[in-house]
């Protein structure tokens, strides 16, 4: 899944909170504000989003806590807005045909 999710994402690092079952990919600031699509939601400007630390990269059956699925590989380097969006898009689609 990491591998699928870092060339779909070009490398753009992403958090796995498995207690919550969400994924939250790292996008530069200000995206919340131009973000107008249902399918996911981009979290803005006074939120807080736990961020594990650096080297949590799996896993871990006995804490259950957030880690990077697709590990932070240098500081700045966010992803693009458009990827996350095609991506997300193309899971409704595959949860939608999984309901039918």
């Amino acid at each position: 899944m990491s591998d699928r999710l870092a060339r779909c994402l070009s490398g753009a690092p992403v958090i796995h909170d498995p207690g919550f079952r969400r994924y939250y990919a790292l996008v530069p600031p200000g995206t919340a504000q131009m973000w107008c699509v249902p399918v996911a939601e981009c979290l803005g400007e006074g939120t807080y989003l736990g961020v594990p630390r650096a080297d949590r990269t799996a896993f871990d059956e006995q804490t259950r806590a957030s880690y990077w699925a697709v590990p932070l590989l240098r500081p700045g380097r966010l992803g693009m807005a458009g990827d996350v969006l095609a991506l997300a898009m193309a899971g409704r689609c595959l949860g939608d045909e999984d309901e039918s």
